[in-house]
């Protein structure tokens, strides 16, 4: 779906390809050097491109997971997953999202696009409540989950742990749809 943003231009949110593989690991390994909002330190997302192809291929084929990639002229340049928390039916009704997009399109609305076309996922997979944790710290990110209607109900105290010795704490947030 292509979607007009904050600056004018466009952005298109699709599903991924098998030959975005190496553009994905790209955007995940330079995304992990721009902020301590993401669960990895830099270097630790080591998938070779063929495993991230196999990746692609096989959500693609799972009817209880969906991914997006944001290609922003003709780059991509983030990505989001969505998909159910667990597969059994007591769990069904709920689905957990991620979001990464490279620092230098932040709040140009990319996130927010990306977000809509997880709830309509849902809304097609009779979800009804959607998860996300988000770094407590994170303020931009959780004011857009809070525009789209989540609501903080825990936290999680030392959640990620840095190398530098320091804890982060998450929030965990949940919309019902």
């Amino acid at each position: 779906m292509e979607y007009l943003l904050k600056n004018g231009k466009n952005v298109v949110i699709r599903k991924p390809e098998p030959e975005d593989a190496e553009s994905i690991i790209n955007v995940m390994s330079i995304a992990d050097t721009e902020t301590l909002f993401l669960a990895r330190n830099p270097g630790e997302f080591s998938t070779p491109v063929k495993r991230e192809r196999e990746i692609i291929t096989n959500i693609l084929n799972d009817n209880d997971v969906e991914w997006f990639v944001a290609v922003y002229e003709n780059k991509v340049i983030g990505q989001c997953s969505v998909g159910l928390v667990r597969r059994s039916a007591r769990y069904r009704h709920r689905a957990e999202v991620a979001f990464v997009i490279l620092k230098e399109y932040w709040n140009l609305g990319i996130g927010g696009k990306m977000m809509e076309e997880c709830i309509k996922w849902c809304k097609e997979k009779g979800v009804t409540q959607m998860e996300l944790d988000v770094v407590k710290d994170n303020d931009k990110a959780i004011k857009m989950y809070r525009d789209f209607g989540f609501e903080i109900t825990g936290t999680i105290s030392k959640a990620l742990h840095y190398q530098d010795g320091t804890y982060a704490d998450e929030y965990i947030m949940i919309k019902n749809i």
